[in-house]
């Protein structure tokens, strides 16, 4: 059984090729890891990464557009982030009870 470790030494070259192209196209932010990670997670998700072919690895890395790295990892950051944690508990209960006044009835 392949390591992911060993994979991704393996398709190094592939991901600083698909890099290049990416900084061709001026996306800052984006790294060599990122492309791996987007790759593990979202396009490999329902795959046995460790019986898959080298050819079916470098096919998809190859063929990741720039903007769906960014979208996922934006989606990926909007998931994580505790959009309340600024705001105390009644405050919060405010906004998801908020009382109704008599003119809005």
């Amino acid at each position: 059984m392949i390591q992911f470790e060993q994979l991704y030494k393996e398709v190094l070259p592939v991901l600083q090729s698909k890099m290049d192209e990416i900084n061709y196209y001026e996306y800052d932010g984006i790294s060599i890891e990122d492309i791996w990670n987007f790759c593990i997670k979202k396009k490999w998700k329902k795959r046995n990464i460790e019986e898959m072919r080298l050819y079916e690895m470098v096919e998809t890395i190859f063929s990741v557009k720039p903007s769906e790295i960014v979208s996922y990892f934006q989606i990926q950051q909007f998931r994580s982030e505790n959009w309340f944690q600024d705001i105390n508990q009644s405050e919060l209960q405010a906004l998801l009870k908020p009382k109704i006044s008599d003119g809005d009835k």
